[in-house]
């Protein structure tokens, strides 16, 4: 029971302060670390290293024709009592139907694509920090055939080796900075419906609902939210049950719950539209049938 449709349209995809919150919430749960009061990162070992901002969120902008490549910064934090050394390391970014982040192998051009200054292990002593800067290859940004780019930046620490002499241990701390970069001028927006199916009453619950699963078949992060219109078999107005703001990276699906809230509907069948925008903006829709009886189910227009 699934009913499929694609559109593609070009639009520059906004940085969002919900989208961020969003998907911070789902990486907390991600790595080896934890999030402060204060909005920094920290990783709960004997190092003490912590991470500010949690996240990176970028729309390039142009400078006359040439794009910029100026990607941003965090700073590196050591609240233990013992000097950590840093390394970095790049690493591929999914996440799961939920949101929940995946960090996979990275493509050798990815990994290329994303300049780290400094690059080398950096030791920060106690109460110190350290300012890494991020940048993207200016190959890369002026490739056209590229919309964006996103990646894992794992930072680790390790006691200084003078260090481990001393103690004898050695208790590493990693932590998750997801990276997603928009190149200027082709952020298109490219997402399909994937499938539509009915669940019955969730617990606590007295309306069933509709679970709608968005891929991003696009080369860029898009922020998407939308509403699911439900109409009687005469065309007429049934329903309207809204699609919140989630973001889906490339490669992705988000499964979205939408609750069918208010008037109840009569048993019989009606023709539900999946309206998607990404940022505000129209990206096109898709149909399916509710078949609504003692159970709700869901098909392509013109399948049983």
């Amino acid at each position: 029971m699934l009913t499929r449709g694609s559109t593609e349209k070009t639009g520059r995809a906004a940085a969002k302060l919900a989208a961020i919150a969003l998907f911070a919430v789902a990486v907390c749960a991600a790595g080896s670390s934890a999030r402060g009061a204060d909005g920094v990162r920290f990783s709960p070992g004997t190092s003490g290293l912590t991470i500010a901002p949690v996240i990176i969120q970028k729309e390039l902008g142009r400078f006359l024709w040439l794009p910029d490549t100026r990607v941003g910064q965090f700073i590196v934090g050591n609240r233990g009592a013992t000097p950590v050394v840093v390394s970095i390391k790049i690493m591929g970014l999914a996440h799961d139907e939920d949101g929940s982040i995946d960090v996979l192998p990275c493509l050798p051009e990815v990994a290329a694509a994303l300049v780290l200054s400094p690059s080398a292990p950096v030791i920060i002593a106690p109460g110190s920090s350290a300012a890494v800067r991020v940048s993207l290859d200016r190959a890369y940004a002026n490739r056209r055939d590229r919309s964006g780019l996103c990646a894992a930046l794992i930072v680790s620490g390790a006691p200084a080796r003078d260090r481990l002499a001393a103690t004898g241990v050695h208790i590493g701390n990693t932590i998750t900075l997801p990276v997603m970069v928009g190149l200027p001028g082709r952020g298109q927006a490219r997402l399909a419906v994937v499938d539509v199916c009915a669940e019955g009453a969730r617990d606590g619950e007295d309306r069933p609902a509709l679970t709608v699963r968005v891929a991003n078949e696009g080369g860029a992060y898009a922020r998407f939210d939308g509403r699911v219109l439900i109409a009687a078999a005469d065309g007429s107005f049934a329903m309207e049950a809204r699609i919140t703001p989630a973001l889906v990276l490339p490669g992705c699906v988000r499964a979205c719950v939408v609750e069918m809230a208010g008037a109840e509907l009569l048993p019989g069948a009606y023709r539900a539209t999946v309206q998607l925008r990404v940022d505000g903006k129209a990206v096109g829709d898709a149909q399916f049938i509710l078949q609504v009886g003692p159970e709700i189910t869901t098909s392509f227009p013109g399948r049983p």
